[in-house]
């Protein structure tokens, strides 16, 4: 170990009447081009072109703001352009009033801060801002992922204006070569290479040895330096644990450390270390995906601005078909089982990929064609789809039989409103157009002989899934869905009214996540605990004293 001292001028602060507008539904309109990543809580897909409302900024007589900064990331070290804004709809009269300079940062989830002050009133047809107004915000010959927008209520230095630099600070450093592999077995190719553990997977753990956390005040931050290649869905974790990985107690700290789909862009992410912690301990490291680490630091004070602004992570589901499930495929020229008829195509153009239909959007109707369902056994519908996004909200899809509408009818989906839904599916964001999962969706009525299915898309979250199939089926009898792992010895889990119940010998972390791969609840159980819950669908993850794992899928009434 040796004592660094990290590069920079100074951290950001924050002062109490800064304005600091997160890039969520809740905050900005979208006005064109770019969707909200709910995941990984940005603004994503964007083009040089793509336009946001912010809503309505007091300015006041002109002393109330006198800078602003985005929080922006991309890939490309060589992008470069500007962030406009507007003090009204730039394409109805709107006045630009700044902009701020932004280039790339080497990867998606690198998020680095960009402010500039003001420009003088005239300056090159800038205009200072006064009054109320509605903003908008427009990206100018660039693109690339937005976090936040900040404005200041002081005119910033001209030191303190461009990129902004990570904090100076004092940390003892532990290198990744400090470490070794305590269970080799399950990610036999994990090994060291120039300094850096790689080739590491779910489950990995590495030991270092001897850690001296001092009095447990000086350290009061943990940071790892580390790259996570490939999807920006949140499965690159690195949980930190003193004294052992088999108790939730002992862990410090969890570091999400997306980064980049090429393994270049190494970044420090720091996190409080909440126990006051002294003495030497033997640190260990457990990974939740794939991620190359090539330090650890222990950090004097707390010179990071820890937000908690982590991306959700999602479980996923995986619904299992019994044998006899009724499937309709597709080809190019439509279903295999069923044709399909595109009753409406939405806005992207709607059409057969081969094997799956894509282009999907809002509003989409699609009709198979004389569906058997044969004696009326099928209980449930099931949707194989994927999207590229990791979370999708609330978005399903909403079938029905035998509709009595024209064709014509379905550009305007309230004609619906009386119609009685067979079933609805949740829609899944699964990270990958490549990676697909089913869902379930219970069928309100028993259904006989042929039908017409309709086949409804709303989406309220991104822009579409594709759909490689769609089953008739039962309640699956081979022993719950595919998410489970085999049943722990020391935990029981069951449903009973409005709760789930859980019973565990020996402490043990439950959670508890929706069928949208939220995270409902979560609960430290020793004996047996009731969780209340509304009615639905849950998947309920336990993790024993040892550190095994389990997920049971229950229905709650």
């Amino acid at each position: 170990m040796f004592l660094g001292l990290f590069a920079g001028l100074f951290a950001a602060t924050a002062s109490a009447d800064e304005l600091v507008i997160r890039m969520t539904e809740e905050n900005v309109t979208i006005v064109n081009d770019g969707r909200f990543d709910l995941t990984n809580q940005c603004l994503g897909n964007t083009m040089p072109g793509t336009t946001i409302s912010i809503g309505e900024i007091d300015f006041g007589d002109g002393n109330t703001y006198f800078a602003n900064g985005a929080e922006f990331a991309h890939e490309n070290t060589a992008t470069e352009g500007t962030l406009d804004f507007y003090m009204g709809d730039p394409d109805n009269g709107g006045v630009l009033f700044t902009q701020i300079d932004v280039k790339g940062t080497g990867a998606f989830q690198y998020y680095r801060t960009y402010r500039y002050n003001f420009y003088p009133d005239g300056t090159d047809g800038f205009t200072w801002p006064t009054g109320k107004h509605e903003v908008y915000m427009r990206y100018n010959n660039c693109e690339g992922n937005l976090k936040k927008i900040i404005f200041y209520d002081r005119e910033l230095a001209e030191e303190e204006q461009g990129e902004v630099p990570d904090p100076v600070y004092e940390y003892t450093a532990i290198p990744a070569s400090a470490g070794s592999v305590v269970n080799p077995d399950v990610c036999p190719d994990a090994k060291l290479n120039d300094g850096v553990w790689g080739n590491t997977g779910a489950g990995l753990i590495v030991k270092f040895p001897g850690i001296d956390f001092l009095d447990g005040n000086t350290y009061q931050q943990i940071a790892v330096v580390s790259t996570h290649g490939g999807s920006t869905n949140p499965d690159g974790y690195l949980e930190l644990y003193i004294d052992g990985t088999d108790n939730p107690d002992n862990m410090i700290a969890r570091i999400w450390t997306a980064r980049d789909w090429f393994w270049t862009c190494y970044g420090t992410l720091a996190k409080n270390i909440e126990k006051n912690i002294s003495g030497v301990h033997d640190l260990y490291v457990k990974w939740t995906g794939a991620t190359n680490l090539k330090e650890i630091q222990l950090i004097k004070g707390t010179p990071w601005v820890i937000e908690d602004d982590e991306p959700e992570q999602i479980v996923l589901v995986d619904e299992p078909l019994n044998e006899d499930a009724y499937g309709m495929h597709f080809d190019s020229m439509g279903g295999i089982e069923n044709h399909v008829d595109f009753v409406a195509k939405g806005t992207d153009n709607l059409q057969f990929e081969a094997a799956n239909i894509g282009y999907t959007s809002d509003g989409v109707v699609l009709r198979f064609v004389d569906v058997d369902f044969q004696e009326g056994q099928f209980t449930r519908i099931v949707v194989a789809h994927s999207s590229d996004l990791s979370d999708m909200g609330a978005s399903t899809f909403n079938f029905y039989i035998d509709l009595p509408h024209e064709d014509s009818e379905f550009g305007d989906l309230s004609i619906l409103d009386d119609d009685e839904i067979l079933a609805t599916v949740p829609m899944q964001g699964t990270g990958n157009w490549g990676t697909v999962k089913k869902t379930a969706g219970a069928m309100t009525s028993q259904v006989t002989g042929v039908h017409d299915l309709y086949m409804v898309f709303n989406i309220v979250s991104g822009s579409g899934a594709n759909i490689h199939g769609v089953y008739l089926d039962r309640d699956y009898e081979g022993g719950g869905s595919s998410v489970s792992e085999e049943a722990l010895e020391t935990a029981h889990v069951w449903a009973a009214g409005n709760a789930i119940c859980v019973e565990a010998t020996g402490n043990a972390w439950v959670e508890v996540y929706n069928l949208a791969g939220q995270s409902v609840l979560q609960a430290e159980v020793d004996g047996t605990e009731t969780l209340a819950v509304p009615a639905g669908f849950y998947l309920v993850k336990v993790t024993d004293a040892e550190g095994n794992e389990a997920s049971y899928k229950l229905a709650v009434n």
